[in-house]
């Protein structure tokens, strides 16, 4: 997948749309961030988790040395965020922001800096 070269200023808006979501959906928040660290956890790539989120296509992120059982439950998890009532929220966001890396995103949700995000080459 191609991305732009985020700036600054685009990973500060999506930084302050993620602070936003935080205030306003919580439970919402607090599951997107017990997701994307389960994806770090589990060394997947957030293109990976970004595209099970947008129901995309898979084959470019699909995990190949993941224990089938293992990839089950974590499918499990991000269906749990999928299934939360205000998901529509994050969807949303995502789609504004749908030109930078989901690795990007999912980053800044983790508490990265946006000056550490700029311009950086990031596996997604």
């Amino acid at each position: 997948m191609t991305y732009m070269v985020a700036g600054l200023n685009q990973l500060y808006d999506v930084k302050e749309d993620l602070e936003t979501l935080k205030q306003n959906y919580p439970e919402l928040s607090e599951q997107l961030v017990h997701v994307v660290s389960l994806t770090r956890q589990l060394q997947l790539k957030y293109g990976y988790m970004g595209s099970l989120l947008m129901d995309d296509d898979l084959p470019a992120y699909e995990p190949k040395f993941l224990r089938g059982s293992v990839l089950h439950l974590y499918q499990q998890e991000v269906q749990k965020l999928k299934d939360h009532p205000d998901i529509d929220q994050l969807t949303q966001v995502m789609q504004k922001h749908k030109d930078i890396n989901d690795s990007k995103i999912f980053l800044l949700t983790l508490g990265a800096k946006p000056e550490l995000l700029q311009g950086s080459q990031i596996m997604s």
